[in-house]
């Protein structure tokens, strides 16, 4: 019976491992153009319109509004459309790179301080020269803004 049960845990141990495996194998490392942070989500959403227009950079809040349980999510209508359920955010770089102006909610994020709306400029894979380039015209406008990096799960999200 002995002999049993440590095969029995050895296998679970070992099923946890490869499960661990597949999650980071479904991760990519997304750099995001950070300009402001704010604990408010109106202050957040107020700076994200005033970047729009300064960067010539489309305002995308990607169909997110304030939700008191999970800091941003879509609507109700829009989760069930989609087979989600309500409250539900989904993070910004999932898709290819690009450089607009949203809030997102840090919690979403791992390695990020939690708590805050952040007015993200762009998103490109670590170490595409297009993150940087952005940046350097971000600062033209905004001498604090900055580069913080993220793993991003890219796998089924259903």
């Amino acid at each position: 019976m002995k002999k049993v049960s440590v095969l029995l845990i050895i296998v679970l141990m070992a099923s946890a491992v490869v499960k661990s495996q597949d999650l980071s194998d479904m991760m990519e490392k997304k750099g995001f153009v950070i300009i402001s942070a704010s604990k408010n989500y109106n202050a957040a959403k107020k700076t994200a319109e005033q970047a729009s227009k300064k960067l010539s950079y489309k305002l995308d809040l990607r169909g997110l509004q304030y939700n008191a349980e999970i800091g941003l999510s879509f609507s109700k209508e829009e989760c069930e459309n989609a087979g989600f359920e309500f409250p539900t955010n989904v993070s910004r770089g999932r898709l290819d790179g690009a450089e607009f102006v949203s809030v997102e909610y840090t919690d979403m994020y791992k390695g990020f301080a939690k708590g805050l709306y952040i007015v993200v400029v762009a998103h490109y894979h670590k170490g595409d020269p297009k993150l940087k380039t952005a940046l350097e015209h971000v600062k033209k406008y905004y001498k604090n803004a900055y580069i913080k990096y993220a793993d991003v799960y890219m796998g089924c999200i259903h």
